[in-house]
């Protein structure tokens, strides 16, 4: 069965593909920003939101702010 979202920290990202290339991108759900991820593969496609999500931490970190999940 295919996942319609993937998870990391409780944060979800979407799955989305390109047709004219077949690349992959989503952004990630549930939070103001819009911070978007893309990757050639499913691996790559979850490790680019990983990385995303750990940015997001990151920098709300730094702002003060407590991440939202």
């Amino acid at each position: 069965m295919a996942q319609k979202t993937i998870i990391h920290k409780g944060y979800h990202g979407s799955i989305k593909v390109d047709t004219s290339d077949y690349s992959l991108f989503g952004k990630i759900l549930f939070i103001d920003e819009e911070i978007p991820y893309s990757g050639q593969t499913f691996t790559e496609l979850e490790e680019n939101f990983r990385h995303a999500v750990e940015k997001h931490i990151q920098d709300c970190r730094e702002k003060g702010i407590d991440p939202p999940f």
